[in-house]
Protein backbone atom coordinates (compact mmCIF):
# COMPACT_ATOMS: atom_id res chain seq x y z
CA UNK A 1 0.00 0.00 0.00
CA UNK A 2 2.76 2.38 0.43
CA UNK A 3 4.45 1.73 -2.46
CA UNK A 4 1.57 2.32 -4.52
CA UNK A 5 1.11 5.50 -2.51
CA UNK A 6 4.39 7.04 -2.98
CA UNK A 7 4.51 6.04 -6.97
CA UNK A 8 1.34 7.85 -7.05
CA UNK A 9 2.72 10.74 -5.46
CA UNK A 10 5.55 10.62 -7.81
CA UNK A 11 3.81 10.67 -10.66
CA UNK A 12 1.08 13.43 -9.77
CA UNK A 13 4.17 15.76 -8.76
CA UNK A 14 5.57 15.10 -12.24
CA UNK A 15 2.02 15.55 -13.66
CA UNK A 16 2.57 18.67 -11.84
CA UNK A 17 5.96 20.00 -13.16
CA UNK A 18 5.35 19.15 -16.11
CA UNK A 19 2.10 21.66 -16.39
CA UNK A 20 4.06 24.48 -14.53
CA UNK A 21 7.00 24.35 -16.82
CA UNK A 22 3.85 24.47 -20.20
CA UNK A 23 2.40 27.09 -18.11
CA UNK A 24 5.76 28.95 -17.91
CA UNK A 25 7.03 28.67 -21.26
CA UNK A 26 3.37 29.62 -22.37
CA UNK A 27 4.09 33.06 -20.33
CA UNK A 28 6.98 33.62 -21.82
CA UNK A 29 6.14 33.06 -25.21
CA UNK A 30 2.91 35.48 -24.61
CA UNK A 31 5.28 38.19 -23.03
CA UNK A 32 7.34 37.84 -26.37
CA UNK A 33 4.95 38.29 -28.82
CA UNK A 34 2.43 40.60 -26.97
CA UNK A 35 2.66 44.01 -28.62
CA UNK A 36 3.76 47.23 -27.21
CA UNK A 37 1.39 49.91 -26.06
CA UNK A 38 2.41 52.72 -27.91
CA UNK A 39 -0.63 54.81 -26.07
CA UNK A 40 0.38 53.69 -22.80
CA UNK A 41 3.66 52.84 -22.67
CA UNK A 42 4.32 53.23 -19.05
CA UNK A 43 1.45 50.30 -18.55
CA UNK A 44 1.64 47.89 -20.66
CA UNK A 45 -0.82 44.89 -20.75
CA UNK A 46 2.66 42.75 -20.42
CA UNK A 47 2.96 44.11 -16.41
CA UNK A 48 -0.47 42.06 -15.92
CA UNK A 49 0.62 39.30 -17.58
CA UNK A 50 3.96 39.06 -15.90
CA UNK A 51 1.72 39.78 -12.58
CA UNK A 52 -0.10 37.09 -12.93
CA UNK A 53 2.92 34.95 -14.25
CA UNK A 54 5.24 35.82 -11.77
CA UNK A 55 4.11 32.62 -8.64
CA UNK A 56 5.08 29.85 -12.03
CA UNK A 57 8.93 31.75 -11.86
CA UNK A 58 8.42 33.58 -15.18
CA UNK A 59 10.80 36.68 -15.27
CA UNK A 60 9.82 39.67 -16.64
CA UNK A 61 11.03 41.18 -19.36
CA UNK A 62 13.08 43.99 -18.09
CA UNK A 63 13.12 45.00 -14.53
CA UNK A 64 14.56 48.05 -13.04
CA UNK A 65 17.02 47.36 -9.76
CA UNK A 66 14.39 48.42 -7.69
CA UNK A 67 11.59 46.22 -9.13
CA UNK A 68 13.63 43.49 -8.77
CA UNK A 69 14.15 44.06 -4.85
CA UNK A 70 10.23 44.73 -4.55
CA UNK A 71 9.28 41.56 -6.47
CA UNK A 72 11.83 39.20 -4.11
CA UNK A 73 10.20 40.70 -0.98
CA UNK A 74 6.93 40.20 -2.02
CA UNK A 75 8.28 36.29 -3.45
CA UNK A 76 8.43 35.93 0.28
CA UNK A 77 5.02 36.51 0.70
CA UNK A 78 3.29 32.62 1.75
CA UNK A 79 2.16 30.75 -1.64
CA UNK A 80 -1.46 30.50 -2.67
CA UNK A 81 -2.67 27.57 -4.28
CA UNK A 82 -2.31 27.47 -7.55
CA UNK A 83 -5.00 26.01 -9.62
CA UNK A 84 -2.95 24.57 -13.04
CA UNK A 85 -6.34 24.50 -15.13
CA UNK A 86 -7.77 27.26 -14.51
CA UNK A 87 -4.51 29.42 -15.19
CA UNK A 88 -4.05 26.74 -18.97
CA UNK A 89 -7.62 28.93 -19.91
CA UNK A 90 -6.18 32.15 -19.18
CA UNK A 91 -3.77 31.35 -21.25
CA UNK A 92 -5.86 30.19 -24.09
CA UNK A 93 -8.39 33.44 -23.51
CA UNK A 94 -4.75 35.66 -23.81
CA UNK A 95 -3.39 33.40 -27.30
CA UNK A 96 -7.50 34.19 -28.55
CA UNK A 97 -6.82 38.33 -27.79
CA UNK A 98 -2.80 38.39 -29.75
CA UNK A 99 -4.76 36.14 -32.10
CA UNK A 100 -7.57 38.52 -32.74
CA UNK A 101 -10.34 36.15 -32.12
CA UNK A 102 -12.84 37.56 -31.21
CA UNK A 103 -12.36 40.48 -34.00
CA UNK A 104 -12.21 37.88 -36.11
CA UNK A 105 -15.28 36.33 -35.53
CA UNK A 106 -17.78 39.19 -34.42
CA UNK A 107 -16.76 42.26 -36.83
CA UNK A 108 -17.77 45.19 -36.76
CA UNK A 109 -20.25 47.29 -39.10
CA UNK A 110 -19.41 50.20 -40.55
CA UNK A 111 -22.97 51.41 -39.23
CA UNK A 112 -20.86 51.10 -35.81
CA UNK A 113 -17.87 52.24 -36.86
CA UNK A 114 -19.61 55.54 -38.93
CA UNK A 115 -22.65 56.42 -36.52
CA UNK A 116 -24.75 58.89 -38.67
CA UNK A 117 -24.68 61.29 -35.74
CA UNK A 118 -21.29 61.93 -36.52
CA UNK A 119 -19.47 59.80 -39.08
CA UNK A 120 -15.79 60.99 -38.66
CA UNK A 121 -15.52 60.28 -34.96
CA UNK A 122 -13.73 57.33 -35.14
CA UNK A 123 -11.41 58.71 -37.62
CA UNK A 124 -10.27 61.58 -35.88
CA UNK A 125 -9.86 59.38 -32.64
CA UNK A 126 -7.69 56.86 -34.68
CA UNK A 127 -5.55 60.12 -35.71
CA UNK A 128 -5.38 61.60 -32.39
CA UNK A 129 -3.86 58.29 -31.19
CA UNK A 130 -1.65 58.17 -33.66
CA UNK A 131 -0.32 61.52 -32.83
CA UNK A 132 -0.21 60.92 -28.87
CA UNK A 133 3.31 59.16 -28.67
CA UNK A 134 4.67 62.16 -30.82
CA UNK A 135 3.53 64.92 -28.60
CA UNK A 136 5.59 66.83 -26.29
CA UNK A 137 3.67 66.94 -22.66
CA UNK A 138 2.98 70.73 -23.39
CA UNK A 139 0.82 70.13 -26.85
CA UNK A 140 -0.95 67.16 -24.95
CA UNK A 141 -1.89 69.85 -21.99
CA UNK A 142 -2.51 72.48 -25.14
CA UNK A 143 -4.92 69.82 -26.67
CA UNK A 144 -6.50 68.56 -23.15
CA UNK A 145 -7.30 72.52 -22.56
CA UNK A 146 -9.15 72.97 -26.13
CA UNK A 147 -10.90 69.97 -25.82
CA UNK A 148 -12.12 71.98 -22.46
CA UNK A 149 -13.54 75.12 -24.60
CA UNK A 150 -16.18 74.84 -26.95
CA UNK A 151 -15.20 77.03 -30.17
CA UNK A 152 -19.06 77.30 -31.23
Amino acid sequence: MSNSVRVLSCSTAHAASNTSQTIVRHYTRLLQLWPKDALRPNQPFTKAIEHRALPYGVKPLSESPAAISKNSEQNTAPAVQLDSKVELDNIRALYSLLDNKFSKKYPITQAVLKPTSNPKHYDRLMQEIERAPKKSWLQGKIDEWKMKIRWQ
